[in-house]
């Protein structure tokens, strides 16, 4: 403080005494004063900027989107002490009346946005600045929907579904969206989060790593013939961006409906969603006769990390590279007879064409993936050699 900021203090003190009023009490009541005052928007926006240093930029960037598209315009010029259970229930009944094309509410951005206000009320009453949090019990009205997520179609509609995605006339993009998570049978959030320095063309390999995955680690997924020439297509599109699927207009990743917005539009409401196309693989590569280990490990059910599931991991790549393959090659033979055929009678076609092209042993690449996976375990040589000694 300066000599000039000082007698300044001093004056309005002596002012304060002269009128009979403590300077101590005069100050805790305009912090007291300034609290009431605040603004809920103007407090958000603090603890906004505090979530920022210490979550994963997606997820700031999720909370930072619905804060301003639905939070923000809603509680402007509310006081933080006024805001009222009615005013958090009439935010998420503004939210629950953009229903989709089934006249289904967004149910999960609806209990996403209670808890972020929530998050943020929480916060104030911890500073005593509110005595109750007025958005408590505010979720259970908005119950969860019943997962959608496994919708799917009976094998004997697969074909004209195959084909109605190869006669998509959106963009290519979406229709090459929808054949991919057909070949690969992969997460929907794998699909939107590939980026271009995830693919080793060179040794036909997809490594998929995301941050906010439900499994335990990293996996890679071998890339079929069909698989690497949607990647070719694609490669003309966004090639010269971060993610493979990727919205040139938007900026960014595309969202978690795109899919599915295309597969309704196809007539398929209800009927079948992107993470059906799992259901559907994983249940008939298993009547083809596949080993369900094999399986297993291709749509990344993995169990916790060990030195067997990392041993396991190079024993089932090259049996998963031929389960790719033959799953694309069946795919692609229900949609050009567009009839459902045999899965005995398909398997023979489909090996004996993939027989002078399919290695009898581990290729270089899977012997390269098990050292990397081993190293990044931390599993020693001494180690791996006591397994395969004691197995």
């Amino acid at each position: 403080m300066s000599l000039a900021e000082a007698r300044q203090a001093n004056t309005e003190i002596k002012a304060l005494l002269a009128d009979g009023i403590d300077p101590k009490n005069k100050k805790r009541q305009d912090k007291l004063a300034n609290i009431h005052a605040q603004k809920f928007n103007d407090y958000a926006l603090d603890w906004l900027a505090e979530r920022k240093r210490n979550v994963k930029p997606r997820t700031y960037q999720q909370d930072y989107n619905r804060m301003h598209k639905d939070v923000l315009p809603h509680f402007e010029g509310i006081a933080l002490k006024d805001v009222s259970f009615e005013d958090c229930r009439s935010m998420a009944d503004e939210i629950e009346t953009r229903v989709n094309t089934k006249g289904e509410p967004p149910r999960e951005v609806t209990r996403r946005t209670i808890d972020l206000v929530a998050n943020v009320l929480r916060r104030a009453k911890r500073e005593r600045i509110i005595d109750q949090n007025p958005i408590d019990d505010l979720k259970a009205l908005y119950p969860k929907a019943k997962s959608q997520h496994m919708k799917h179609v009976d094998i004997n509609e697969l074909p004209a579904l195959l084909q109605a995605i190869e006669g998509y006339h959106g963009h290519d993009q979406t229709r090459l969206g929808m054949k991919f998570l057909a070949y690969s049978f992969c997460r929907t959030i794998e699909l939107r989060m590939m980026k271009w320095s995830h693919i080793d063309f060179a040794n036909r390999l997809w490594r998929v790593d995301i941050d906010n995955l439900k499994i335990a680690r990293k996996h890679v997924v071998p890339l079929s013939d069909q698989m690497l020439a949607v990647l070719e297509e694609m490669k003309a599109i966004t090639g010269k961006y971060e993610y493979v699927f990727y919205n040139t207009g938007m900026h960014q990743p595309y969202s978690e409906e795109f899919i599915n917005n295309a597969l309704d539009i196809l007539g398929y409401a209800g009927k079948q969603t992107g993470h059906g196309f799992r259901h559907i693989a994983s249940t008939n590569l298993n009547e083809l006769g596949y080993m369900g280990d094999a399986i297993e490990k291709q749509m990344a059910h993995d169990k916790k990390s060990s030195i067997r599931a990392v041993y396991n991991h190079a024993q089932h790549l090259e049996e998963r590279r031929k389960i790719m393959q033959v799953w694309a090659d069946f795919l692609d033979l229900l949609r050009d007879k567009g009839e459902v055929v045999d899965f005995q009678t398909a398997r023979q076609q489909i090996e004996q064409s993939l027989a002078s092209k399919q290695p009898n042993t581990l290729q270089n690449a899977d012997k390269q993936d098990l050292i990397k996976a081993l190293l990044e375990q931390g599993i020693t040589a001494d180690e791996l050699q006591g397994y395969i000694e004691n197995s």
